[in-house]
């Protein structure tokens, strides 16, 4: 017998977990995400993703501004799930919302805990060029991704993967254990975190998107990935504002200043401090994306920067 869950997500690695949940027909008895927002020129209200994923198949979905809000706590309140589910949510869920459900809250969290805890665990993983990453799901507790461990799983990642890429592959993986906490949630045992290799992966900042390519090439290599698909690494190459998908570091001994492109045949290569930095995939401003080879045979740029040379 399957148990009850309400289901809190609201970003891009809810929305593939809960499209799992979607495909197996094993629905949450509502679903728990942020308010829509304003977006585009008219700053019209766009509905969240998950929520149109969500009703589709007919599953209620709340979006209070607050979690404390009485209108959404009544409602709520008679619903009475085995399990709360928590992923992607982007609001710390307040200790009277932990102690609601019959079994359990648990979360499903992106990284190998209690490394990268906090906001944005796949980019700063990444970032910090990391090639094992992984999964845990925890029982909550009052702190931020701190609770106790019921199971974890590695994943590794390619020299080339983008974040879109990775997040798909850990969201799966995410959804796999999911079901077994679940499931065999009696039969777990849950470990206390260690407080030894603890980091917090804050959000990303939007100065942190520019490159600069006076660090070394295999940071930059990663960072662009990380980044990818949103909200995405940015440069210029000469005047021109583009944003960069995919990235590969290419040691040489060769010498170059930093930001010095170099174009051989259809490849296109930008010197970092102790390397070059291979872009593979890019999107010049007012165009769509593309691999860079076909970026090259109308544009030979001469040099990448953080900011638009002045004329």
């Amino acid at each position: 017998m399957h148990r009850s869950f309400v289901f809190f997500g609201t970003g891009e690695f809810a929305q593939a977990v809960l499209r799992k949940f979607i495909e197996i027909n094993r629905l949450p008895i509502l679903v728990v995400t942020a308010p829509d927002k304003r977006a585009g020129r008219g700053l019209k209200l766009r509905p969240r993703p998950i929520k149109l994923m969500a009703e589709e198949v007919g599953i209620k979905v709340l979006q209070p501004e607050s979690l404390e809000d009485k209108g959404f706590l009544s409602k709520i309140r008679n619903l009475q799930p085995d399990f709360m589910v928590v992923t992607d949510y982007g609001k710390i869920i307040p200790p009277n919302l932990l102690r609601w459900p019959k079994l359990a809250p648990l979360n499903i969290h992106p990284s190998l805990l209690p490394k990268f805890r906090g906001a944005a665990p796949i980019e700063r993983a990444m970032m910090a060029c990391e090639r094992t990453l992984g999964v845990t799901v925890i029982i909550m507790d009052e702190g931020i991704d701190t609770g106790d461990i019921l199971l974890q799983s590695t994943v590794e990642i390619g020299e080339a993967e983008t974040k879109g890429e990775v997040e798909q592959r850990l969201a799966d993986v995410g959804f796999r254990l999911i079901i077994r906490a679940m499931d065999e949630f009696e039969d777990l045992t849950p470990r206390p975190q260690s407080s030894e290799g603890a980091s917090y992966a804050k959000k990303i900042r939007k100065n942190e998107l520019w490159i600069d390519w006076t660090s070394d090439a295999k940071s930059i290599a990663c960072k662009i990935n990380a980044l990818s698909p949103t909200p995405c690494a940015r440069t210029y190459f000469d005047d021109r504002y583009v944003k960069l998908f995919r990235a590969v570091a290419v040691q040489t001994d060769a010498k170059a200043e930093p930001g010095s492109i170099e174009i051989q045949k259809d490849r296109l290569f930008v010197a970092a401090n102790n390397g070059l930095v291979e872009i593979l995939e890019l999107q010049p401003e007012g165009k769509r994306r593309m691999k860079a080879s076909e970026f090259l045979r109308g544009y030979c740029p001469r040099k990448a920067s953080s900011s638009k040379p002045s004329v």
